[in-house]
């Protein structure tokens, strides 16, 4: 067989952890990653999702409402895209394990990331945490169960004691827990199909995964975000997991894979990292049947309790292009490179190398969100000339924090960077008007005020902070 199976899925991760769309941008952006190439979403609505009953308390205070929900699933399939929900049901529990009703779920009562599989009340909130999100996606064919980098695992008292008890060890309670899950689901939803996150398998014995039935219960999704030189995913892994899994699902990222802090998304990394993948499936073309597709993860923070990363809109160019290597399964072609530049609206090429910065600004694209696109490379040039004025040695060494709060400044020092930062703290002010419209037009409240205060508002405080002081420095050496 020297083809992928007839239908590959490619599917797009939106990550609502962080930076949740209101539904007008659905309507924008799903009949646009459908246009470039995604026959799916897999949609981790984490807080967003509008829980009831006693899982009320899970809800973050503009959740969406259930007929936000429903909206969002009729714009998907009205843009031919399959919805695959995830909801987290082991680690990365921390908006659940955050709460005090839920303290005592933790397997270690320090930390919020994982869930205790041996918790007697674990499985019933897990099962009606998936039943309320399927009351909203009745006709989904695949649910993602999360299940990634469960750190904590076989650490509390409760799982020594089964382990002891069972001749265990952590690896049997991660697949004895998850199989029991399924199992569950299984017989309420006979149809549907589950997807796990493949990281805990990787150094498993299989027979560990076969023993507890797991194989025939979940398709585990292969994810590595790394580029080609330092994609690390050994062929007995692929070996093992083709072997025991009638089919397999791989991940890779378009954006949110790189610095915890990220603004721009650096798209020749995440194309590599694609690249990479494409040789993946060419390495085992003999199993490609076995290939259901893969699913670009678009992380929108590392994990609940940090930063928000690159904003989608900021992505979409990467994305575009990621999807098109893919498709094209032997890389991107400069033809293909203008091609998908011209599909979304980009004038010009989209740039490869988006760092380091100031780099020119390309004119507002035509793609949803283009405006903030444009606004967040102008930011970009600013934080970074800020940075090159910060290193100045008349800021360093002439403008210490000590000589300002003594007046002992010389206006010769003073002069070497004051019209500079003048500019500059207009170009912020500029920007942070522009910025704050820009995301209300796509985000809810809370994330503007976020995002505005993580990686805005630092720069234009310095730049306020460094002309006020100038000014206030050139006044008194003025002589009256």
């Amino acid at each position: 067989m020297d083809e992928r199976k007839a239908f590959f899925h490619r599917f797009v991760h939106l990550d609502l952890k962080g930076a949740a769309f209101k539904v007008s941008y659905y309507e924008q952006l799903l009949p646009l990653i459908a246009r470039i190439g995604a026959t799916g979403v897999v949609i981790e609505y984490e807080d967003t999702f509008p829980y009831a009953g006693d899982l009320a308390d899970l809800k973050h205070p503009e959740a969406y409402s259930q007929e936000c929900i429903m909206q969002i699933a009729q714009i998907a399939k009205l843009s031919n895209l399959l919805v695959v929900p995830l909801v987290q049901t082991f680690g990365h529990l921390e908006f659940v394990l955050k709460r005090s009703k839920f303290f005592e779920f933790r397997e270690i009562a320090r930390y919020p990331n994982v869930l205790c599989p041996s918790h007697p009340g674990s499985l019933s909130l897990i099962e009606e945490m998936v039943s309320q999100v399927m009351q909203l996606h009745s006709d989904a064919q695949w649910f993602h169960l999360g299940a990634d980098e469960v750190w904590h695992l076989g650490q509390c008292n409760r799982c020594r004691s089964i382990m002891v008890d069972k001749q265990w060890g952590k690896d049997h309670l991660f697949v004895d827990y998850l199989s029991r899950i399924v199992s569950n689901l299984h017989k309420k939803y006979p149809l549907l199909k589950f997807i796990i996150w493949d990281d805990m398998m990787r150094d498993m014995d299989p027979q560990v995964i076969t023993g507890a039935g797991l194989h025939l219960l979940v398709e585990p999704m292969v994810w590595h975000y790394f580029p080609q030189s330092e994609f690390r995913l050994k062929q007995s892994m692929w070996d093992k997991y083709l072997s025991i899994f009638p089919n397999v699902w791989i991940a890779s990222a378009f954006k949110g894979a790189t610095k915890i802090n990220q603004v721009l998304t650096p798209t020749s990394f995440h194309i590599s990292n694609h690249e990479a993948w494409n040789k993946v499936l060419m390495d085992n073309i003999q199993h490609a049947s076995s290939f259901r597709g893969i699913a670009l993860t678009g992380w929108q923070r590392f994990d609940h309790f940090t930063v928000l990363c690159e904003l989608l809109p900021v992505a979409l160019p990467c994305l575009a292009l990621c999807l098109q290597t893919i498709m094209a399964k032997t890389g991107l072609t400069s033809e293909a490179h203008a091609e998908v530049s011209q599909s979304i609206g980009y004038f010009g090429n989209i740039e490869m190398e988006v760092f380091p910065r100031p780099q020119s600004v390309p004119p507002v694209p035509n793609f949803p969100g283009g405006k903030l696109y444009v606004s967040v490379l102008h930011l970009t040039n600013v934080i970074a000339e800020l940075e090159q004025v910060l290193l100045n040695p008349s800021v360093q060494g002439g403008f210490h924090e000590f000589l300002v709060a003594h007046n002992r400044t010389n206006p010769l020092h003073i002069d070497q960077f004051v019209n500079t930062s003048r500019k500059l703290l207009g170009n912020i002010e500029s920007l942070y008007r522009d910025i704050t419209k820009e995301l209300s037009d796509i985000y809810y409240q809370s994330t503007v005020e976020e995002w505005l205060s993580t990686y805005v508002s630092p720069c234009r405080e310095k730049l306020k902070k460094l002309v006020s002081d100038a000014d206030l420095q050139i006044a008194v050496n003025v002589p009256m």
